[in-house]
């Protein structure tokens, strides 16, 4: 501060807050991991790398929970968050991130199918469906069909899934419950 305060006393102090922004960034992570002869020519050995949520790739959990909270919380498509990613000089192909999606999806499995059985086993359910435009690339690229995205809500619990379905049809609730 400007203010010379030489011969005053304190008696306090203001503060004030300010809420700012720090934009996310891409950072390499590098395992350094050293290669050991073995004696007589026995071979070589090196360190294990640590888990990674997909074997070989090179998306880290960050990123990967990232793009799925930016895809299906925040509804960012793939299609922006790829332009967002070259604005920071990283190039990621569309059928890449897909894979990470898809691979990312198959981990959370285990999860998914402990929630319904937990919603499902509760005494109270609230139930119904919800029409959205789903993108079909099977048949025809830029075209959409129908599907329903049905919410099973336990409200005692306050414990939620959803289960997507082609129709809004009894069919799909009464395959579900009976599955459990």
């Amino acid at each position: 501060s400007d203010l010379d305060t030489t011969g005053f006393k304190c008696i306090g102090q203001e503060v004030t807050s300010e809420l700012d922004f720090t934009p996310a960034k891409l950072f390499v992570r590098k395992y350094i991991r050293k290669i050991y002869a073995l004696p007589n020519g026995e071979g070589i050995i090196v360190a294990d790398l640590p888990a990674r949520p997909i074997d070989k790739g090179i998306a880290g959990a960050g990123l990967l929970s990232n793009i799925l909270v930016e895809k299906f919380v925040d509804h960012l498509p793939i299609y922006r968050q790829i332009e967002r990613f070259k604005r920071d000089q990283v190039v990621i192909s569309a059928s890449t991130i897909d894979g990470w999606v898809t691979q990312t999806a198959n981990l959370l499995n285990p999860l998914y199918d402990h929630l319904v059985k937990l919603v499902i086993a509760q005494g109270y359910l609230q139930v119904d469906e919800t029409p959205l435009k789903v993108l079909d690339h099977q048949n025809k690229k830029g075209k959409t069909h129908q599907g329903y995205h049905w919410v099973y809500n336990a409200p005692l619990q306050n414990a939620v899934f959803f289960d997507y379905r082609e129709g809004r049809g009894r069919e799909g609730p009464a395959k579900l419950l009976k599955e459990l």
